[in-house]
C-alpha cells in the first residue's frame, strides 16, 4: 500500500474514533438523564402485592443473618429449594454491605437496570458497529413499562437481564485463539453464565446459545471446557434440589395445572395442547405487549382475534429481518432466543404474563428496530439519495425520539400506581398481619394466601394453605403445621374459597373468630383443633370413630352414625374424669363405668337418656 493511501486509511481510522467518541459523548449523558427521570417518576415505595417478591427478601434475609438458605418463615425453618438462590445471594449481599430496608433493596433493582441499559449499549454496538442504533434501542429500552415495572419491586428478572447482557458481552470479547487455560476473559464468562443460571433455571437456554456457537465454530477445547465448567458449577445446587426431594419447577412442569394438581399429570396429547396454547398466546399477546407499550392485553382470557395474529406475525418477520441483517454473532443471539423460547412452551399455560420473556425484551425490541432501522436507512439511501451516512442515522435517531413520545405515555400508569393505595382488601390483609404481630406469641403460626407477604407485615411464623379439596386432609395439615390462625382474605385468588373455606365450613367449631374486618369482610379465626368432630365420615354425615371436643374441655371419644353418637364411647370431663358407656342417638343409657383421671373405675351408674338412675360402688 503507498503512503498516501496509508495516510488516507490513518485519517479514516481517526475521524471514526473521533465520531464514535462525540457520538459517546451525546448519547450517554442523554441515556443518563432520560433513566433518572423515569425511574424517579415511577419508582413506588409500596411493596408489591407479588408473593415471590416477599420470598426473595426473606431468603436473602436468611443468608445475610447467617441462618443459610432456609425458610425462615415456617416454625420448621426447612431448607429452601424452589427459587434458585442467585437473587437471595444479591440481596443478601446488598443487606450485608448496606441496608436490608425493603426500600433500598428495590433501588438496588433500579442500579441493575441502569447496567443492563449500558451492556445493552455496548453488546448492540457488538452486534451492529453503530452507535445509532444502540441509542435507539437504550431509549426504548428505557421507557419500557414491563422493564420499568420490575425494576421497582424485588424480583429476580432485572438482575437476570444484566448477567445474561454480560454473558453475552463478555463472550463477544472472547480471543477463542488464546489457549483456554491462559484466558481469563473465559472463566469470567463462564462464572457469569453460571451465576445467570443460579438466578433463573432459564439461563440453560444461555448456557445452549454459547455452547452451540462453539459447536458450529468447532471450538472444541473451549466448548469441552465450557460445559464441563457448567456443569460442575451447577452441580451442587441440582445434588441440594434432589436430597430435598427434587426440584418444584419441574415436578410442576408435569402437572396439568400446577394450581390444581388434583387435575393430575400430563398426558401425552397434553402437551400438544400445552405448546400450542404457549405458542399461540406468545405471537399473538406476549411479544407485541412485552416489546411495545402501546399494545396492552386487557383479558387474557379473550379469544385471539384476527388483528392480534397479523401484528404478532408482523413483529416477528421484522425482527427476523433484524437477525438476518446481523453479520457478527447471530448464531449466539439464534440459539438463545430459541433455547429460551424452547423451554417456555413448555412451561404450564396458566403460567402466562410478559414476567417470562422479560430477559429477551429487549434484545426482541432490538431485532425489531434495527429490522426497522435497516429498512429506512435503504429507503434514504437507494430512495431519497442521501450520501451521507451521517445524515441517514441522524434523521433515523430524530424520528425515533419523535416516535417514543406516544410510546412513553403508558409510562403514566406506572406514575398512578405510585400515587395510588393498596385496595381494601389488601389493607385488611396487611391489617390482620399487622395484628397478629402486636397480639400473639412470637411462636405463633398463621395460615393463609400468600404467607411470604403476610409475614413481611406479621413477622410471625406462616404457612400457605395446602393445595386440596379434601377437608380431612387441608384440616390434617393445618395441625401439622401447628397453625393457630387462619385468614379468609378475599383477595380475588380460587385457592382460599376452593381448599380452605371448605374446612373451616364443615368443622366451624374448630374456628373461633378472633378479628374482624369489615368491606370486604375479612376474618381471622384462631384455629383450635382440640374442638369440634374429627373421624369418620358417610355421605358428609358424622358414622363410625370420632371424636368431639367442647370449649369448656370436655372431650367424646367413640362411636357415631347419622352426625350423632351412638354406640360405644367415652366422654372425658373438665375435671379429668371419665364415662364409659353407650349412647343412642347422643343420649347415655345403660351401664356407665365412671373412671379416675388415672383410668381407674371408682363407679358404676345406670343412666337413661342422659340422667343418672341407679349407682353401684366399687372398691379402688
Amino acid at each position: 500500500m503507498s503512503k498516501p493511501k496509508k495516510r488516507e486509511k490513518s485519517a479514516s481510522i481517526k475521524n471514526a474514533r473521533f465520531s464514535n467518541n462525540l457520538l459517546l459523548i451525546i448519547y450517554i449523558p442523554i441515556l443518563l438523564v432520560i433513566f433518572f427521570k423515569v425511574y424517579g417518576d415511577v419508582f413506588d415505595e409500596k411493596i408489591y402485592l407479588g408473593g415471590d417478591n416477599a420470598s426473595y427478601y426473606i431468603l436473602g434475609n436468611s443468608i445475610a443473618t447467617g441462618q443459610g438458605y432456609t425458610n425462615i418463615h415456617i416454625k420448621e425453618k426447612t431448607s429452601h429449594n424452589h427459587f434458585p438462590p442467585g437473587y437471595p445471594l444479591i440481596i443478601a449481599t446488598a443487606s450485608k454491605l448496606f441496608s436490608n430496608n425493603i426500600l433500598f433493596i428495590k433501588k438496588v433493582n433500579g442500579f441493575f437496570l441502569l447496567l443492563s441499559v449500558g451492556l445493552l449499549f455496548l453488546v448492540v454496538y457488538k452486534f451492529t458497529g453503530n452507535y445509532h442504533v444502540s441509542f435507539i434501542v437504550g431509549v426504548f429500552t428505557l421507557y419500557n413499562i414491563h422493564l420499568l415495572g420490575f425494576s421497582i419491586i424485588m424480583m429476580s428478572e432485572i438482575p437476570f437481564l444484566f448477567f445474561s447482557l454480560l454473558s453475552l458481552w463478555l463472550f463477544m470479547k472472547l480471543d477463542f485463539s488464546i489457549p483456554v487455560q491462559k484466558n481469563w476473559l473465559f472463566f469470567i464468562l463462564l462464572l457469569s453464565v453460571s451465576f445467570t443460571y443460579h438466578i433463573r433455571s432459564l439461563g440453560i437456554a444461555l448456557f445452549f446459545g454459547i455452547a452451540t456457537y462453539m459447536l458450529f465454530e468447532k471450538k472444541w477445547k473451549y466448548l469441552a471446557s465450557y460445559s464441563f465448567g457448567f456443569i460442575l458449577l451447577a452441580l451442587p445446587w441440582y445434588l441440594r434440589g434432589k436430597a430435598l426431594g427434587g426440584n418444584a419447577y419441574v415436578s410442576q412442569l408435569f402437572l396439568k395445572n400446577p394450581y390444581r394438581p388434583e387435575l393430575g399429570q400430563m398426558e401425552l396429547f397434553d402437551w400438544f395442547i400445552r405448546i400450542w396454547n404457549n405458542f399461540e398466546r406468545y405471537i399473538t399477546r406476549e411479544i407485541p405487549s412485552g416489546t411495545f407499550n402501546f399494545i396492552q392485553v386487557v383479558d387474557s382470557k379473550t379469544p385471539f382475534a384476527a388483528l392480534e395474529w397479523i401484528i404478532g406475525i408482523a413483529c416477528i418477520l421484522l425482527m427476523l429481518f433484524g437477525l438476518f441483517k446481523i453479520k457478527k454473532f447471530n448464531t449466539v443471539l439464534t440459539f438463545y432466543i430459541v433455547g429460551t423460547f424452547g423451554i417456555l412452551l413448555l412451561w404450564p399455560d396458566v403460567w402466562f404474563g410478559v414476567r417470562f420473556l422479560l430477559p429477551l425484551v429487549p434484545l426482541l425490541t432490538f431485532l425489531f428496530l434495527y429490522g426497522v432501522i435497516e429498512m429506512l436507512h435503504w429507503f434514504g439511501e437507494h430512495v431519497l439519495k442521501i450520501k451521507n451516512q451521517s445524515v441517514i442515522y441522524f434523521s433515523i435517531v430524530f424520528l425515533s425520539l419523535l416516535a417514543i413520545r406516544s410510546y412513553s405515555n403508558t409510562i403514566e400508569k406506572l406514575e398512578k400506581q405510585k400515587s395510588g393505595i393498596y385496595s381494601k382488601n389488601y389493607q385488611n390483609y396487611f391489617e390482620l398481619a399487622k395484628w397478629i404481630k402486636a397480639n400473639t406469641s412470637d411462636t405463633s403460626v398463621t395460615c393463609c394466601r400468600k404467607p411470604q407477604l403476610f409475614h413481611l407485615y406479621s413477622t410471625k411464623y406462616v404457612t400457605g394453605i395446602k393445595t386440596t379439596i379434601d377437608t380431612e386432609e387441608q384440616i390434617a395439615y393445618l395441625i401439622s403445621r401447628e397453625v393457630d390462625y387462619v385468614v379468609l382474605e378475599k383477595l380475588g385468588y380460587s385457592s382460599t374459597g376452593r381448599n380452605l373455606y371448605p374446612a373451616v365450613e364443615k368443622y366451624p367449631h374448630k374456628f373461633i373468630l378472633a378479628k374482624q374486618l369489615r368491606d370486604p369482610d375479612t376474618p381471622l379465626l384462631q384455629f383450635v383443633p382440640e374442638l369440634d368432630y374429627w373421624g369418620e365420615w358417610k355421605d358428609n354425615k358424622r358414622n363410625g370413630r370420632g371424636k368431639y371436643g367442647w370449649d369448656d374441655g370436655t372431650k367424646f371419644d367413640g362411636l357415631w352414625k347419622d352426625n350423632r353418637r351412638n354406640g360405644k364411647g367415652t366422654l372425658y370431663l373438665a375435671d379429668g374424669s371419665q364415662l364409659d358407656g353407650v349412647w343412642t342417638n347422643d343420649t347415655l343409657n345403660g351401664v356407665v363405668y365412671v373412671k379416675s383421671i388415672d383410668g381407674d373405675t371408682i363407679e358404676r351408674s345406670l343412666y337413661e337418656k342422659n340422667m343418672k338412675i341407679g349407682m353401684i360402688l366399687v372398691k379402688k
